[in-house]
């Protein structure tokens, strides 16, 4: 979320108000989106600020009353009101989010078919429930629960930056967007992220190209999953003219990881400008 919320709404001079969505990840998860025609979704608004309220907290506050509305859990959600998604397929493609096996430790070996969620490096496999639990097929179940496997992943995320170890280099086809009049193919070139933040060069028949996006330039990133069906998995970076669709290729990656070192390297930026 962004620092400069708060103050948006301070200028503003309106009552803030949340509305969180319950059962749309459910019925469609980023990570397969085909609809799973769960029934019924729920839709909560709240009031987080009267127009008086507002003008009298800091942004501070206003910023963390925000984001502590858009913490929520689908799957707890799902859980607890007894939801099933009883398709034979519910598990498929879950592995570009739990890209890490919490058994033997592996990254990027992670695959799912099915109901299935497998490591190809160890053979440990885990089975999705119908209410979105995972259990192990054999051994202990590490986390039956999928955002606390996702959070295991951060952790070790941010480990290796806060160890100056976090580093990813790979070949990306790169896809300009500079308006609503189509992508623009700029070539192949190479991306790397690691502690001073992304950087990608280009070349193609329209000439070589660089974005460079520093740590503290990006609190988040855009990522998608086998965006259009098209080139695979990618990394959108933006800049105020252009976005940049990076799809990485020929190597072992996942957008995941970057997309949680993005948000790790920033929070791990801002701490140390508040040290000093």
């Amino acid at each position: 979320m962004p620092e400069s919320l708060g103050k948006l709404c301070q200028l503003l001079k309106v009552p803030v108000v949340s509305l969180i969505m319950h059962g749309h990840h459910v019925n469609s998860p980023y990570w397969n989106l085909r609809e799973r025609g769960v029934k019924p979704t729920e839709a909560v608004m709240t009031q987080l600020f009267t127009a008086k309220e507002l003008a009298e907290a800091s942004v501070e506050e206003i910023n963390a009353r925000i984001r502590e509305a858009f913490t929520y859990d689908d799957f707890a959600w799902q859980k607890e009101k007894g939801i099933r998604t009883p398709q034979p397929w519910r598990a498929e493609g879950l592995h570009k989010v739990l890209y890490q096996c919490p058994h033997c430790k592996a990254e990027y070996r992670m695959r799912s078919e099915g109901t299935k969620l497998i490591c190809s490096a160890c053979g440990k496999s885990w089975t999705m429930s119908e209410l979105g639990e995972l259990s192990a097929d054999n051994g202990e179940t590490e986390f039956s629960h999928i955002p606390d496997w996702y959070e295991w992943e951060r952790e070790n995320v941010r480990r290796e930056i806060e160890a100056g170890t976090y580093a990813i280099t790979c070949p990306v086809r790169v896809e300009s967007l500079p308006n609503a009049a189509g992508y623009i193919h700029l070539g192949e070139g190479t991306l790397t992220h690691k502690g001073e933040g992304f950087h990608v060069c280009v070349s193609g028949k329209h000439g070589e190209f660089e974005m460079v996006k520093p740590v503290l330039s990006l609190y988040s990133c855009h990522i998608e999953y086998d965006y259009l069906g098209k080139y695979g998995d990618c990394v959108d970076l933006n800049t105020l003219e252009d976005t940049w669709y990076c799809y990485p290729h020929d190597c072992d990656f996942a957008v995941t990881k970057m997309a949680l070192a993005t948000e790790e390297l920033y929070q791990y930026e801002k701490r140390k400008t508040c040290q000093q």
